[in-house]
């Protein structure tokens, strides 16, 4: 996610408390479903797996220690726990990233980060869109529309955005309050919400043509790749020059410096190891005085199309539901691979996994068809400004969805 929010720490500190969300897999999991309800490591073992009591237990006292949890209750001695105290906790804040933060990150990181985004919710997406074609359960059906807008008119429409993805997370707590009093079961539900900036007439960014494509898929985890850059400004900086221009680990610690060379070149070698950049060419002579000298340059992914939305399951073949997810993440694809995507700080990628009662569902489904009319007003006015003013159109691809989220989509990693 990346609408401009408000948020209490500035731009560079959030990323440095991310990382501590990325570096295990597992810890992004425990905070989404404690933002929802307080649990304990036992409770969220039992319903969640996520590898051994220790291990959960250890991750939780990790995300307390660095702020993530806040020790809400104990319980016991007693009980099935014989004899031993139970702590419950909830999430502090959620782990999304501002336009803020996200504008920090070089643009090889961001175009990087949207392309594992979109292989992980692109299933999901699937997933909720075969079930819900099989069953009959609350939805929003997914929308993919295309608006035409001025500066303004986006600025207006992805504020807008921005602010449906904080209402999610205001219904769930109103939600949560009333079943409390209803005793109503709460449903857990998936969002969808993005809103980026397509290619016009062909055009390509040319942010990343200076990049090399990733030379392999690299083995570790997404989120474990990207927590050192996040939580390091020497690497954050690195790979930040290396978008600019191709540079070695002497050049780079004579004109940045930051720390030791031996620093410097270890921070090189982990992040060519972790994919984020890769050897471009080998030079000598110059102050070297001879020596050979090894450049590096940053990576962008390799975008391909043996993806989710590749072919069809059967119940889907040939509907106007299929044809939307189609027609979305192609466009999704298209503008990841002409650099139009991450060409903007404020482009809106969220999967939202929230708890609501009947009320609040309808209230999410209700503000989901008001932000869509929003934009649709919006374009209006900005043709009325353009004709006027002659700017070009901006093209906003947006997509919606809601629905009930499946019951597999919840195991932890």
């Amino acid at each position: 996610m990346a609408a401009r929010l408000a948020i209490g720490t500035d731009a560079r500190e959030r990323l440095r408390r991310l990382a501590v969300i990325f570096a295990v897999e597992l810890r992004m999991k425990i905070v989404l479903e404690l933002y929802m309800r307080e649990m304990s490591a036992t409770q969220f073992y039992e319903q969640f797996g996520g590898g051994t009591p220790t291990r959960i237990n250890q991750n939780f006292k990790s995300l307390a220690k660095k702020g993530w949890l806040r020790l809400v209750h104990s319980e016991g001695p007693g009980g099935h726990r014989h004899g031993a105290v139970e702590h419950f906790y909830r999430a502090t804040e959620l782990p999304f990233m501002d336009a803020e933060s996200w504008t920090l990150l070089p643009y090889s990181v961001r175009v990087t980060s949207s392309w594992n985004m979109l292989r992980q919710i692109a299933p999901r997406l699937r997933g909720d869109l075969e079930v819900s074609s099989k069953e009959d359960r609350p939805k929003r059906e997914l929308s993919c529309t295309a608006f035409l807008l001025d500066e303004e008119g986006w600025r207006r429409a992805i504020a807008a955005v921005g602010a449906e993805f904080v209402g999610l997370f205001e219904e769930q707590e109103d939600a949560r309050r009333r079943s409390r009093l209803s005793g109503e079961e709460l449903i857990r539900a998936d969002v969808f919400l993005i809103a980026f900036q397509s290619p016009s007439g062909g055009s390509r960014s040319a942010a990343g043509d200076f990049l090399l494509e990733c030379p392999r898929e690299p083995l570790v985890r997404f989120p474990e790749r990207i927590a050192p850059i996040l939580g390091d400004d020497v690497r954050l900086e690195i790979v930040s020059a290396l978008n600019q221009q191709e540079i070695s680990v002497t050049q780079f610690h004579r004109e940045f410096g930051g720390t030791s060379k031996p620093g410097i070149s270890r921070r090189f070698k982990g992040l060519e190891g972790g994919a984020w950049v890769a050897k471009s060419a080998e030079r000598t002579g110059g102050i070297r005085r001879g020596a050979t000298e090894q450049f590096y340059r940053a990576t962008k992914p390799v975008i391909h199309s043996h993806e989710p939305w590749a072919d069809s399951p059967g119940a889907l073949t040939g509907s106007e539901t299929w044809k939307t997810f189609e027609r979305l993440c192609d466009a999704i694809k298209e503008a990841m691979m002409s650099g139009s995507f991450d060409a903007r700080g404020d482009r809106c990628f969220a999967w939202s996994l929230i708890r609501l009662d009947r009320q609040g569902w309808e209230s999410i489904i209700a503000g989901i068809e008001s932000l869509h009319q929003l934009i649709f007003e919006e374009q209006q006015l900005a043709k009325l400004r353009m004709a006027k003013s002659g700017e070009k159109p901006i093209t906003m691809t947006v997509g919606l969805a809601a629905f009930e989220a499946m019951k597999d989509s919840i195991k932890a990693p």
